[in-house]
């Protein structure tokens, strides 16, 4: 997949870092991102921002969905670099500063071995070894916030949503006037290790909690939202609830 920066809806922009998502949602002057790619992606963070026309002081905030090192990725750097604050839900936080147990990468190693057999998931594997996943810069300092006290007080407003299962402390992000959901890796539209495409669940191999990503998915198709901006895959345009039941439907084939 090459890198790309577009439009994907008003004032939401985003950034396809090989195989993984992050996004930039402008208010008036300022910038937030939604989740930081990979490890890596410091220069890939950079190039968005300059395609934009903006500079790095623009960047207040860094939002994430979780606490995967292709999530979490350059957000470090974009704290010390841009003096953005970064923010984590509560329960997600010492996963996002590495200091969970099982918050190493290594953690989702003996899964992901019984996976290898597929070309797809060893070339997920070998990509994301590429971008640094196995080498993660764990923010510093985190703000955390709590998914059920409505916006956070970010460029964009979003709303979090609690959607665990991925992680125990998993959030996506609803931007109410817009219509958009920012799924993280809650609802996908293109499974990482198999490359399937089209609406689907974060495969069991790399959830802490299949049951609790059903559920969550049974949370999602109850927002009303026309836009779903997932972690992995394309955007999808049109009912999130319908994206979100065609994953329920595929849950638990990989």
């Amino acid at each position: 997949m090459a890198e790309l920066t577009r439009q994907v809806a008003e004032g939401v922009h985003r950034y396809a870092d090989g195989l993984v998502n992050w996004y930039v949602i402008e208010e008036g002057e300022e910038l937030t991102l939604v989740d930081a790619g990979w490890p890596r992606s410091w220069p890939r963070v950079e190039r968005a921002i300059s395609d934009l026309g903006r500079s790095l002081g623009d960047v207040r905030a860094v939002v994430l969905t979780h606490g995967h090192p292709d999530h979490i990725g350059a957000a470090e750097r974009v704290r010390r670099e841009c003096g953005a604050t970064v923010w984590a839900y509560r329960e997600e936080v010492s996963r996002v500063r590495g200091e969970a147990k099982g918050s190493s990468p290594f953690a989702l190693v003996p899964a992901l071995l019984t996976q290898l057999w597929r070309p797809t998931a060893l070339g997920f594997v070998l990509h994301a070894t590429g971008r640094g996943f196995l080498t993660p810069s764990w923010p510093t300092e985190v703000v955390p916030f709590e998914a059920e006290g409505g916006r956070i007080d970010v460029p964009g407003r979003p709303r979090p949503v609690k959607t665990p299962g991925h992680t125990g402390g998993h959030v996506s992000f609803v931007l109410e006037e817009s219509g958009v959901l920012l799924a993280g890796d809650a609802l996908l539209t293109l499974d990482p290790l198999t490359r399937a495409e089209g609406p689907t669940a974060p495969p069991d191999a790399l959830n802490s909690s299949p049951g609790q990503v059903r559920e969550s998915l049974e949370a999602l198709a109850q927002l009303e939202a026309a836009t779903l901006l997932p972690g992995h895959g394309e955007p999808w345009s049109g009912d999130v609830a319908e994206a979100a039941a065609r994953a329920r439907e595929g849950a638990g084939e990989v």
